[in-house]
């Protein structure tokens, strides 16, 4: 096996192999922070989170598959540990797929989604008012647009900060109390041409259309316009009315509907 080390600039210019400390600075460089700050929009994958899933999805279990203990009576000089992942395709903070409400042959999976949907230019727009369970309509979204200060522009990624992570994460309430959109509201997102866009709760329809009346609606916008949303996002509160670059791709599940991603915000520095 050949590895590239990678070459620092001495004093004088002179340029060498990166040494363990050199190869510290390297990696952590300032020049780094000092231009870009990166934002984890991202909630964990956990061990029996039940309360981190949707009630129609299952709870996660990850596992040790082998050990360091049992991988050292093995080898010589190192060890490894892996785990057993026993998880949805919609677990944490993930992106759903046109397949994942269209049942018509050659719908969407997540492995086809173009990566474009899912990175640049982005806002995130404040509704941390509405209550639990309520409706945010279309009206609401284009009032809420004009408050944050931010305008949405065709392509862009718009994120919508409920404030249902911050408020509720870890509890019963996270998984069934949630503010959500009426189907115009979807639809109007739709319509001003955004790429994709984004909740910090388990879904962005009202568990009440759900519970009460067996629909989701904002999902049949999903599968009628060929649209794609993420859900269980994070940390929302500290992009809030900004504009930014987001990068949010999905793991390559082979015709899945959905799979998770690492949601990260880039703000300048």
């Amino acid at each position: 096996m050949s590895l590239v080390e990678p070459t620092v600039q001495g004093r004088g210019g002179r340029e060498g192999a990166a040494t363990p400390s050199s190869r510290n600075r390297y990696i952590s460089s300032e020049r780094f922070s000092l231009t870009l700050k990166l934002v984890d929009l991202s909630q964990e994958i956990a061990h029996k989170d039940k309360f981190g899933q949707h009630p129609l999805h299952p709870t996660p279990y990850i596992f040790p598959y082998i050990t360091h203990e049992e991988s050292a009576k093995q080898l010589k000089g190192i060890s490894y540990t892996t785990e057993w992942l026993n998880i949805n395709s919609h677990s944490g903070t993930h992106v759903d797929s046109p397949r994942h409400c269209d049942p018509k042959a050659g719908a969407m999976t997540i492995d086809k989604v173009p990566l474009e949907w899912l990175y640049g230019d982005a806002v995130c727009v404040d509704v941390s008012h509405f209550a639990p369970k309520s409706w945010i309509s279309a009206a609401d979204l284009e009032e809420a647009v004009k408050k944050s200060g931010v305008q949405i522009k065709r392509g862009d990624i718009v994120l919508l900060y409920t404030a249902h992570w911050n408020r509720h994460r870890g509890t019963p309430s996270y998984s069934t109390d949630n503010p959500g959109l009426t189907k115009e509201a979807c639809e109007w997102l739709a319509d001003q041409g955004v790429k994709s866009f984004g909740v910090d709760s388990v879904t962005p329809d009202n568990p009440i259309d759900q519970a009460q009346n067996r629909i989701f609606p904002c999902h049949e916008v999903l599968r009628d316009r060929q649209f794609i949303h993420m859900e269980n996002l994070a940390n929302l509160d500290k992009v809030v009315g900004k504009r930014f670059t987001f990068i949010g791709f999905p793991v390559k599940l082979s015709g899945a509907s959905a799979a998770p991603i690492r949601a990260v915000a880039i703000l300048d520095g």
